[in-house]
């Protein structure tokens, strides 16, 4: 027993590893390092100066991390922001690198003004972001020639962007396939907490926290879908021959998203009343296979391959299901209606699951779809107009007192490498506070750990690979497989990217300049002073999640009665289209997954203890409760003879009228506590 169970552990650690290899951060990663080196290289080689060479580079180099995954509109776009701006950046840092009070004022107000580059979408902040790493960079450089420097810049800029719009318009739905393959993989993971809901075993506060955690990732991940598939017109409009096959795929994962959620109920009720059944177990058994089946469908090659034992599977699960209908049809009390209930909310997702097969063979026409223009409803739009752009400028916004921070800590951290003149690698300091500084206090905390330790895990590695080789052809590999190494890991595990690139780093550094020992002291001794700035920053300039709270809690509640108002509508005007129901699903789950968010990180700040969260779980697990029922009552009308199960349905809306009022009185109840 002990072999098969080792055994089963490492075919799924080698599963995750070959999933993870075969993922679109390795194909980044690979073509983010060929584009850093080679063009640099082939230039250097082609008889141009090392600066020269070195400056493109780092205009390449730190040109890949501003474009995160996306469509061929997304990248255009990248590349019109990225260029100009490195260019205007990286001159002036340049231009001003001589004179030390200017140069201060410059990088304060860059701290401030590339923040709010963060107005205008995740796209627009990593540009923002990059560029204060930039600015950090010149400076490491001590340039000589401003205009120079910010040629290069932008030459190694514009060489990125070329290779990177290129592989866009020869694949352009690539960054969609790796999404759509994320999605169904989260979707099973979700699915698989919602297991351990069913486990008495498990206390229940842990089962919530584990799911406010993880709905927080899924609606991200759907939210990534949405935006690169309903921005494409040639497969909304349907003019390529796999529009329905892609569109099947999404509609498929966002019912299935539904679907999912519609297992949430009252688990202590739920667990009190199955408890004698014998169908928890039972139904934790059915839920994993249902999770296995939907984690297949992110590996379609894998699928085929193993199409034997899903189809086996599926003979299980069906086994399980008839034996739960079994239990069902003993029961006498609440038990039946809530055996009842899962049971219908497992067969639909089967149903869903063979549609979604059917998509993998056949280019079959969907039949409940959303019209072409009603697409961009479900896209969350930038900011379109200088007034809305005003309206953000406040205080009380988290980006602008986040971008009001960043200007103290690149004003201040700037005056300490002008007091230590003396120190080479001073705008380490930068460095630190452009990468580890973050809005929320636990994610600026956990970014000065996981730094601090890969920092010095990497100067160990470092130490040990220049004791142990001289070869300068290996030293380099292994600086390139540090650079790799760094974008591959950069997404996934931060900590383990800070390793590489600290690998890559002291290597390169001792080659091209010597005196290992000033560069290992200057990393761990500037990491860590500008570690302590972003700390020092939260507190002098805080961006508390409570503010942030009290809004999403409204909105919470707001959108679960509008999305009540809808089901309404629809069962009284026997509406057709699903577009305004499925919108309405979409905002109310996507308030309560930033709602969950907003707690996980609320318990992470110095202030959490004391705050009075007994009325913010309760509201939460209403709130699922609450939606869990909308997504059920939206299942049932949405049946093919919703007259049959007429009673049930008002029996339904009754009892949710009440739970709707008490949402808004605890939400009101936070609000005012929070004041």
């Amino acid at each position: 027993m002990g072999i098969v169970s080792l055994k089963k552990r490492f075919n799924r650690i080698y599963s995750l590893v070959i999933r993870f290899i075969r993922g679109e951060h390795s194909g980044d990663a690979l073509r983010n390092v060929s584009i850093s080196i080679l063009p640099s290289l082939a230039i250097y080689l082609l008889g141009v100066p090392a600066s020269t060479a070195i400056g493109i580079g780092v205009g390449s180099l730190l040109t890949t991390l501003t474009d995160p995954p996306g469509n061929r509109k997304d990248k255009l776009s990248s590349a019109l922001v990225c260029i100009p701006t490195f260019f205007v950046a990286s001159f002036l840092t340049a231009y001003l690198f001589p004179v030390h009070w200017p140069l201060v004022i410059l990088l304060g107000l860059a701290g401030f003004t590339f923040t709010l580059y963060g107005l205008f979408g995740p796209r627009y902040a990593a540009i923002g972001n990059m560029t204060l790493i930039l600015m950090s960079f010149v400076i490491g450089l001590a340039p000589k020639h401003p205009l120079a420097v910010g040629l290069q810049i932008t030459t190694g800029a514009a060489i990125y962007y070329l290779f990177s719009l290129l592989q866009a318009y020869i694949r352009p739905y690539r960054s969609l396939k790796y999404a759509m393959a994320n999605g169904f993989q989260g979707l099973s993971q979700f699915l698989l907490i919602r297991a351990q809901s069913y486990d008495p075993s498990i206390p229940l506060d842990i089962t919530y926290s584990r799911v406010g955690k993880i709905h927080g990732q899924i609606s991200e991940q759907q939210e990534q879908i949405r935006s690169l598939l309903f921005r494409e017109k040639k497969i909304i409009g349907h003019q390529w021959p796999k529009s329905n096959y892609w569109l099947s795929q999404v509609y498929g994962l966002i019912d299935l998203h539904e679907l999912i959620i519609a297992l949430d109920h009252d688990y202590d009720a739920i667990r009190k009343n199955l408890a004698d059944t014998g169908s928890l177990p039972v139904i934790r058994r059915a839920i994993k296979l249902l999770a296995l089946e939907i984690d297949s469908f992110s590996q379609p090659r894998i699928r085929f391959r193993y199409a034997q034992q899903l189809y086996y599977n599926t003979i299980k699960l069906n086994e399980l299901l008839i034996e739960l209908k079994n239990i069902q049809q003993q029961q006498t009390g609440p038990a039946g209606p809530i055996l009842r209930s899962i049971i219908t909310n497992m067969e639909s997702i089967l149903e869903v699951l063979r549609r979604i097969q059917v998509a993998f063979y056949q280019n079959q026409e969907i039949q409940d779809k959303i019209d072409t223009a009603e697409y961009q409803q479900f896209i969350n739009r930038p900011l379109g107009s200088l007034d809305e752009i005003k309206n953000k400028l406040h205080l009380k916004n988290p980006l602008f007192r986040f971008a009001l921070r960043m200007a103290l800590l690149f004003g201040v951290g700037a005056l300490i490498g002008i007091l230590f003149l003396d120190f080479k690698y001073t705008y380490w300091i930068l460095l630190t506070i452009a990468i580890v500084a973050r809005p929320a206090f636990s994610m600026t905390k956990t970014r000065n750990i996981e730094r601090i330790v890969g920092t010095f895990s990497g100067i160990l590695i470092g130490i040990s690979c220049l004791a142990f080789f001289e070869s300068l052809p290996l030293l380099l590999s292994l600086s390139a497989i540090g650079l790799f190494g760094f974008f591959l890991f950069n997404r996934s595990n931060y900590m383990v990217s800070v390793i590489f690139i600290t690998l890559g780093v002291v290597i390169a550094l001792n080659l091209f300049e010597g005196n290992i020992n000033l560069i290992l002291g200057s990393r761990m001794a500037f990491t860590l002073v500008g570690a302590f700035l972003t700390i020092a920053g939260y507190f002098l300039i805080p961006v508390r999640q409570s503010s942030s709270l009290v809004h999403l809690a409204k909105e919470v509640a707001s959108y679960n009665q509008h999305y009540f108002q809808i089901i309404n509508q629809r069962l009284s005007d026997n509406l057709q289209s699903s577009f305004d129901i499925r919108l309405a699903r979409k905002k109310a789950q996507t308030a309560m997954a930033l709602f969950s968010d907003s707690i996980n990180q609320m318990k992470k700040e110095p202030e959490h203890k004391w705050i009075d969260w007994s009325h913010i779980h309760h509201f939460q697990a209403l709130s699922y409760r609450i939606n869990s029922h909308l997504v059920g009552l939206s299942i049932s009308i949405s049946k093919k003879n919703p007259e049959a199960l007429h009673n049930d349905i008002y029996v339904r809306i009754d009892e949710l009228k009440p739970l709707l009022t008490d949402l808004d009185q605890i939400a009101e109840h936070i609000s005012g506590s929070k004041k």
